[in-house]
């Protein structure tokens, strides 16, 4: 534990594991995702996919995996896993489309991104996200949403994350920083009683209703919630400025 996580022992896990909105069977309210899809859609992928909740990429990506096996690899389904990921991830996710391009030479790192699959299945997380991060577009923020879907087990660590457990993006700073995050986050999971996955799902609802991105800094509009305000405004003392 520290300054930072001890705070977070005492948040309202259930209300919050059950308002991540990258989970929700609403009506896909996350722009981001629509940004991304319709761009990506533009330049010929995923054609004639049409979610209608986030949920519904999540049981996309879901269904792809099960498909999935190392013998006689379907290199078309690799690439929608991809890319479907990406899409679940939203407009951050941009960068092998628009910013380096590397999308159109997945023949090119499909590899690269196979191994870190495979990693993945096999509880080399590190691994992974070092073999996924060879691929042009894919950082230390992203890589971890693709090792999320294939392990079913790791969590995704990003901006948000990273300033819950340390803050600051420290731990993005590479891969192997992937295994203090983990050290942070199971002392919490253990204090909800839940998977750690669980737990990181809804310490990113609390930072999303109370928090800017890149920050511990209040948004300017309106909560969603007022619940555990009293922990944010802890959070916002430990890291002034």
């Amino acid at each position: 534990m520290n300054k930072f996580t001890r705070p977070l022992l005492e948040l309202d896990f259930k209300h919050w594991n059950g308002l991540n909105p990258y989970f929700s069977q609403e009506a896909t309210n996350i722009p981001s995702i629509k940004r991304i899809l319709t761009n990506i859609q533009k330049l010929g992928f995923l054609p004639g996919f049409k979610p209608k909740t986030a949920m519904d990429i999540v049981d996309e990506i879901n269904l792809c995996l099960s498909k999935f096996t190392d013998k006689g690899v379907d290199y078309e389904l690799l690439a929608s896993i991809f890319d479907l990921i990406q899409v679940w991830g939203g407009q951050t996710g941009r960068g092998p489309y628009v910013i380096t391009k590397s999308r159109y030479k997945f023949n090119e790192w499909r590899e690269n991104y196979l191994y870190g699959a495979l990693m993945a299945l096999n509880n080399n997380p590190v691994g992974a996200l070092k073999e996924w991060m060879k691929i042009s577009g894919v950082g230390m923020s992203f890589a971890p949403k693709h090792l999320r879907f294939w392990s079913k087990k790791y969590p995704v660590l990003d901006t948000r994350i990273s300033l819950l457990m340390c803050g600051s993006r420290r731990l993005l700073g590479k891969p192997d920083c992937y295994s203090e995050f983990l050290g942070l986050i199971e002392p919490l999971a253990d204090n909800y009683s839940c998977p750690i996955l669980e737990a990181e799902k809804a310490l990113f609802a609390f930072s999303q209703n109370y928090f800017v991105n890149d920050r511990l800094e209040f948004k300017s509009y309106n909560f969603q919630t007022t619940v555990n305000c009293d922990i944010a405004k802890k959070l916002i003392v430990l890291n002034p400025g």
